[in-house]
């Protein structure tokens, strides 16, 4: 009996043990969960439902509050479908077109010099610590792996090019930065942009919308920031992120809080608070694309430029010439929001369409879902080449009253 005791106490402690270990190991996971865990289950009965794109049409249907796209045929101009087209919401990186735009306006004009080298430290300096930091170590490797990593710099025309692949905040800020703040309202003079907000550096805008570094709760800060003038809100934006840049402690602060709680809020309050990030309407964007597809964007070297940029998918995406004949794009991820912007031409039929895709506020449990087998992506595709979902969300657009749903934009 007394065997048994100290084998079962002997027993008993070696789990504990391990048990311990495990749960310290894994502390900080643990704790996302379990504050996420109301998130975790929010959509999860569409999850089932689509695993396929027809399931995700249906999704599509029943929740116009958060989708909106337009599919346009170049030829004939009237092959277009729409679906909340006029809703303005969040771009997430597909922002990222007008860091292209301006970039390829700045080589044309000799502003820029595509062969210009940069130090990818002074990329990385604008990393804030784990938000998105993946991207950012993701894209170092994919040009370093490509030869275009040499003694620790990066061409601008391959940073460019990665920009428009990896989506790398850092990188995205850094150029940002160096096209410098006062092009941007020069340039959505000369886009005659009506609905669409200029980019602003990602690490503000995070440091913006964070509990954590504001001492705020999330639904202060974006009752107090969306009633701002828009001026007033850039200025705050930029202002974040020249700090993190340039003022020691006020980074010291800002990269020791988020490596410890990121942002400090949920997955809930974060997907919410991107309401905060520049928005544009799925027909104003596709107008965009449009010039670009048609060489009609500022100029046709400048159309010609930032398309080479767009076309990452040709090399880096397996199988895509079955599909297309060419092919680019821009796709974005982040908590609750999916979106996508791309310009193809079928291999099947010779057409090109230009489209822009906005999945918005959507389901914490069903965004997990779509993001990790990559479905609006899929979906982008397949609503160029695939007749099939072509004429289902066809469908589905006319029974809206061809994108016409009863849906108010949160302006």
């Amino acid at each position: 009996m007394g065997r048994a005791l100290k084998f079962f106490a002997a027993f008993f402690f070696t789990a504990v043990i391990i048990f311990g270990s495990i749960l310290f190991l894994n502390w900080q996971p643990f704790t996302v969960f379990f504050e996420n865990r109301d998130a975790m289950v929010e959509g999860s009965e569409w999850v089932e439902e689509t695993y396929s794109l027809q399931g995700l049409s249906r999704y599509i249907e029943q929740n116009p509050e958060h989708v909106s796209f337009v599919s346009k045929v170049m030829v004939p101009a009237d092959s277009t479908i729409r679906y909340g087209e006029d809703i303005r919401r969040p771009m997430g990186t597909t922002s990222n077109l007008f860091i292209l735009i301006a970039g390829a306006a700045g080589i044309e004009n000799g502003d820029f010099n595509p062969d210009t080298r940069i130090q990818w430290s002074s990329i990385s300096s604008h990393q804030l610590p784990d938000v998105n930091q993946s991207e950012h170590e993701q894209s170092f490797r994919a040009a370093d792996r490509r030869g275009w990593i040499q003694d620790g710099e990066i061409t601008l025309d391959h940073a460019m090019k990665l920009l428009a692949e990896y989506n790398d905040l850092a990188l995205s800020d850094y150029l940002w930065w160096n096209i410098g703040p006062e092009r941007w309202d020069a340039l959505s003079q000369t886009l005659q942009l009506e609905q669409t907000d200029l980019p602003l550096p990602f690490s503000g805008l995070y440091m913006t919308l964070s509990p954590g570094l504001r001492q705020m709760e999330a639904d202060e800060i974006y009752r107090i920031e969306s009633e701002k003038e828009t001026a007033d809100f850039r200025s705050l934006v930029i202002d974040f992120s020249e700090r993190f840049l340039h003022e020691d402690d006020f980074r010291d602060s800002v990269r020791t809080y988020t490596r410890e709680k990121r942002l400090g809020n949920t997955f809930m309050e974060e997907r919410d608070g991107l309401g905060l990030f520049p928005k544009t309407t799925a027909r104003e964007m596709t107008d965009i694309l449009e010039q670009i597809a048609s060489e009609n964007l500022i100029s046709p070297g400048v159309s010609n430029q930032v398309m080479e940029w767009l076309r990452w998918p040709m090399e880096q995406q397996s199988g895509i010439t079955r599909d297309f004949s060419d092919y680019g794009a821009i796709y974005d991820h982040r908590m609750g929001l999916l979106t996508g912007i791309d310009i193809g031409t079928s291999a099947y039929t010779g057409d090109t369409t230009v489209q822009a895709v906005f999945f918005d506020r959507i389901q914490i449990a069903f965004w997990f879902h779509m993001s990790s087998n990559h479905m609006h992506q899929d979906f982008q595709q397949r609503m160029i080449f695939d007749p099939a979902m072509i004429i289902q969300m066809q469908q589905v657009a006319d029974r809206a009253g061809n994108g016409s749903a009863t849906v108010l934009s949160d302006e």
